[in-house]
């Protein structure tokens, strides 16, 4: 018997929404994407969310947003989706990969601080398969060598750890929306955090580099095309 991994539930009323939003000829940054952004961040406990178009992209923007650069070490976990470490090479860092715990397969804070060097400036912890890593201990690392903590929740939406939801727990947390998630866009992702900068960076950075009081053909930062269209 093969058990499969996961299977997207998709129901006549989430057809019926799809349907009114192409109606409304409103198919990109429009109401319904500011709507899930509040509900989002209001379910995880941050101040915001902004939705991109994959979990990978949010992750990318968040090294964006965060400076991380050419020289710099992130360290990544060594079981994990390859996004984890492409997108630091996206911003020409180098993934620097930390052994896992042979029971939760989430990083081992004991190997986190092996592989700190001189040129690490922050972590990204995968909590596998809704599995919270240890983020006490993790946290405790990073701030005792001044490092920041980005949390890949794709796996992990209504996870908890010590009573609050995953991805709140660090500077900033990423959830993706494809098809092998617990909720599903087709695709689709999002950055929540409580830092008002940091999510008015990845803002920015999501739609070609316009900061919120631009006008449309006002360009302030070299950005991308990594809205969620809703």
């Amino acid at each position: 018997m093969r058990i499969p991994l996961a299977a997207p539930e998709i129901r006549e009323a989430d057809i019926a929404a799809v349907t009114r939003v192409l109606r409304t000829r409103r198919l990109s940054l429009g109401p319904k994407l500011a709507e899930f952004e509040g509900a989002l961040a209001e379910y995880v406990g941050t101040r915001h969310a902004v939705a991109v178009n994959s979990g990978t992209a949010a992750l990318h923007l968040c090294l964006h947003a965060l400076g991380i650069r050419g020289g710099d070490e992130v360290i990544v976990p060594s079981f994990a989706f390859i996004a984890v470490a492409n997108v630091v090479r996206y911003v020409d860092a180098m993934p620097v990969f930390a052994d896992i715990n042979a029971e939760t397969l989430n990083l081992d804070p004991r190997h986190i601080q092996a592989a700190i060097t001189p040129r690490t400036r922050a972590i990204i912890v995968v909590h596998t398969f809704g599995v919270p890593a240890a983020m006490r201990e993790i946290q405790a690392i990073a701030d005792r060598r001044g490092l920041t903590v980005i949390e890949d929740t794709c796996e992990a939406l209504g996870a908890e750890y010590d009573g609050r939801s995953v991805g709140s727990l660090g500077a900033a947390g990423v959830f993706g929306f494809y098809p092998n998630k617990q909720i599903t866009a087709g695709e689709g992702g999002a950055v929540v955090t409580s830092d008002t900068k940091l999510a008015a960076k990845v803002r920015m950075l999501r739609n070609q580099g316009r900061g919120e009081s631009d006008d449309w053909f006002q360009h302030t930062k070299i950005g991308f095309i990594t809205d969620s269209p809703r």
